[in-house]
């Protein structure tokens, strides 16, 4: 009978000599495929050059490709042709009333001026850096989906991968290759099964627990890939039958009716739609997956985003767009083997530490070096000087916005790092005490079995979390998966079938810690007085064992506890600094701003009176318009007298309550404003009558209803004053501009005024708590204790 394991053996042979199979037919076809390709671009390389017959019934150039050899050669547009002459044969396609040299040795031309020249088409360096640059790419492609297929020969996500990369490989390949006509028939099949095959893997890994949903998805993608192919072999059939070859004087003329660009554009438009769709799924799926999912979405998004961005800016929409890529297709493909690199270390590196850390640097680099080709490229088409100076000055300010988001970035990274390294170093030192129990334990265990001549000993203890955890020797060794099970005396002696099972505690009060059973004697005899004796002090020493371990677990939790709080005090101690700065910040402004109202205004009018004086002293003249001058200096020297000592102290809050105050404060206020304010006072208590909460209270809606004059620019602002059981609630609302209360105060800097009333608060034992948004004005609510109650009205 054939076990389950040989059955299992038997099944992975067959589906590795399956898939074996169909990896040598596909590579075989690759390689002979590509053999043929590489020696026939290297015997007849790409010539770039296009003809037709001009009135004189001869050849005369009509356009010169920069990529081809006919241009590196001299050869121009206008020049006429004189001879054609060929290796084996000269062979032109004729495509669109254009005859597109594919095949020729050696091309006499005779310029406009009627200089001849003779050109031979031999392949140059250009020439051996494609084939060279695009069989490795190839082999490397090809090498990476073999090593993942080999890997794991029966998952579907490798196969997929393998046929992701061979297409990629047969796209470049096509690309490099000057066999228009079979290139051309490869690429339109590439255009077909390549997104296919991308969007087939990315949504079978990435979204592998969730594939029912999208099978819909690859169903129709499939369908698409298999009309397409359908309908090119349909295409290239009819075009095999319209093809009309013409030879005149040794010159071969290949008549097709296809165009040469149809396969290009459907690959680029495939290609764009494709990454948009895996964008949209990726962002609108992203929420149901746990903390690894969205790392490994987001590494194979970013991946597949950057590698593929050269094709599509430089390539793919600027060709959909305006028939003319920005770079060579060549050049933007490279980004075809990062991305298959990227895909086989997702494969393996399965557990990856948290992607966010890394992404936000990665994003910064890909985004200035997208912005600087970008530039760089835009700077290659102007010739005027101010454009390149405004480029040069753009490239001055993306690269100073760069350093600075990365000097940002680099910071909190920084952070982010020191923070994941302390909680690795927590975990471990937990992981690494929990390691140290469970090993003592099993020492003990095994001492205390090589003791007596028993079955096995168990030992079950409440580890830190309040779950049960075990250890044990004998039969007992193979127990498992107690930690749920609700377990007493009885409970474990009928069901592990122990001789003795003891309660572990340290004393009669103490809680329970664990149990410790002992099996049978092996001969099924009772335990003599001194096997009794030693079981008696292995109790003890089990006992001890888990108080210890215990106290030890207690003390690093308390040690890590006081860690934290040292975190704490020490982040509360940095900021109390930042707040005493701001609040000495504010004081030397309010005693600068005293000092200049004192001299700008009393001082300045007490110098002119006595120079006045001084004046009349020496003469003894007067005149009534100087005396009245005079009087007005006095007047406006009583006014600022008066505005400032209400500034510092209102008289009114000793003649007046609260609620009298309040009011003149606010007719006052109304009248230099003219800003609309309403009062709502219901506040009866002993304590709003005496200082320092009926100065504080005053203070504190002065300050605000200041703030909203200065910055709100709003109309109406709302004061509300009343008590609430022991506290005293104050409100002020306005209908203003608003702001964003964590960008406001994430730097200390600013806003003395509100600063300092929550000191004042905290001070007094109250709560200050703010409300805002951008256009929805702001609403201040201020809570304070009434030591002495609030009276009843």
């Amino acid at each position: 009978m054939i076990t389950r394991m040989g059955l299992r053996n038997s099944l992975h042979s067959v589906t590795t000599y399956k898939f074996s199979s169909v990896w040598f037919v596909t590579m075989l076809c690759f390689i002979l495929t590509a053999t043929y390709i590489h020696i026939s671009s290297f015997l007849n390389p790409y010539i770039g050059l296009s003809l037709k017959p001009n009135a004189s019934n001869s050849w005369e150039v009509h356009d010169v490709d920069p990529q081809g050899l006919a241009y590196t050669s001299g050869i121009r547009s206008g020049d006429t042709v004189i001879s054609l002459e060929p290796k084996r044969e000269v062979r032109l396609l004729h495509q669109k009333g254009e005859f597109l040299v594919t095949e020729a040795y050696t091309i006499s031309v005779e310029n406009s001026r009627g200089q001849a020249s003779e050109h031979t088409m031999k392949p140059g360096p250009r020439e051996w850096f494609n084939i060279g640059f695009s069989s490795i790419l190839e082999l490397l492609l090809l090498v990476t989906g073999s090593y993942a297929l080999f890997n794991q020969p029966g998952s579907r996500v490798m196969r997929l991968f393998y046929l992701l990369n061979l297409s990629m490989a047969i796209c470049i390949l096509t690309i490099y290759t000057s066999q228009l006509p079979l290139s051309n028939y490869i690429l339109a099949f590439c255009a077909a099964w390549l997104p296919y095959c991308l969007a087939a893997f990315y949504v079978s890994f990435a979204f592998r627990t969730r594939l029912h949903r999208f099978r819909w998805l690859l169903f129709i993608s499939r369908g698409i890939a298999v009309a397409y192919s359908a309908g090119l072999v349909y295409l290239y059939i009819k075009q095999w039958m319209m093809t009309d070859v013409q030879i005149n004087q040794g010159i071969t003329t290949v008549s097709t009716p296809v165009a040469p660009s149809g396969p290009t554009n459907l690959l680029n438009f495939i290609l764009c739609a494709t990454l948009l769709i895996l964008i949209w799924m990726t962002w609108v799926n992203r929420k149901s997956y746990n903390r690894k999912e969205q790392n490994q979405l987001l590494l194979m998004l970013t991946g597949i985003i950057f590698s593929l961005i050269p094709f599509i800016i430089c390539f793919a929409i600027p060709t959909l767009l305006q028939g003319e890529p920005l770079l060579p297709v060549e050049y933007t493909l490279i980004g075809f083997l990062p991305l298959s690199w990227m895909f086989t270390y997702v494969l393996v590196q399965r557990s990856m530490l948290d992607f966010k850390l890394v992404m936000p640097r990665l994003m910064i680099h890909g985004l200035y070096a997208l912005i600087v080709f970008l530039l760089f490229l835009a700077a290659s088409h102007l010739h005027s000087l101010i454009h390149i100076s405004l480029l040069f000055v753009s490239f001055l300010l993306i690269t100073w916005v760069y350093q600075y988001m990365l000097t940002r970035s680099r910071k909190k990274n920084k952070l982010n790092k020191d923070w994941l390294e302390h909680q690795q170093l927590r975990l471990t030192v937990r992981m690494a005490e929990q390691q140290n129990m469970r090993d003592m334990i099993h020492v003990f265990a095994e001492m205390f079995h090589k003791m007596l001549d028993i079955e096995g000993v168990i030992v079950i203890w409440i580890d830190d979390k309040h779950r049960y955890s075990q250890e044990g020797t004998g039969v007992f060794s193979s127990i498992q998966n107690i930690d749920n099970e609700v377990l007493d005396i009885e409970v474990l002696r009928q069901k592990y079938d122990l001789a003795q099972v003891w309660e572990l505690s340290g004393e009669p009060t103490t809680e329970m810690i664990g149990f410790l059973g002992i099996g049978h004697k092996e001969n099924r005899t009772f335990f003599s007085a001194e096997e009794q004796e030693i079981i008696d002090k292995g109790r003890l020493e089990a006992i001890r064992m888990l108080i210890n371990g215990k106290l030890l677990s207690d003390l690093q939790k308390r040690y890590e506890y006081r860690v934290d709080q040292t975190d704490l005090h020490e982040h509360q101690i940095r900021r109390h600094r930042q707040f005493n700065d701001i609040m000495m910040e504010a004081q030397q402004a309010e005693r600068m701003k005293t000092s200049y109202f004192l001299h700008d205004q009393l001082l300045q009018n007490l110098i002119f009176l006595s120079r006045d004086l001084e004046e009349l002293h020496d003469t003894g003249e007067t005149h009534k318009d100087q005396t009245a001058v005079w009087l007005e200096c006095l007047y406006a020297s009583q006014r600022d007298i008066r505005q400032l000592c209400d500034d510092l102290y209102p008289h009114i809050m000793d003649r007046s309550d609260l609620e009298e105050a309040l009011q003149w404060l606010i007719r006052t206020l109304q009248i230099q404003s003219g800003l609309r304010m309403e009062l709502n006072y219901n506040a009866l208590s002993e304590e709003l009558k005496h200082d320092p909460l009926k100065s504080t209270v005053f203070r504190t809606i002065r300050e605000l209803i200041m703030n909203v004059m200065k910055h709100a620019q709003a109309s109406f602002c709302f004061i509300q004053v009343h008590t609430r059981d022991n506290d005293l609630i104050l409100q002020v609302e306005d209908n203003g501009l608003g702001f964003n209360v964590h960008t406001t105060f994430a730097t200390a800097t600013g806003h003395f005024g509100l600063i300092s009333i929550q000191s004042s608060i905290q001070h007094l034992g109250g709560e200050f708590t703010l409300h805002s948004s951008l256009g929805k004005g702001t609403s201040i609510n201020i809570l304070l204790p009434l030591t002495k109650g609030a009276t009843e009205q």
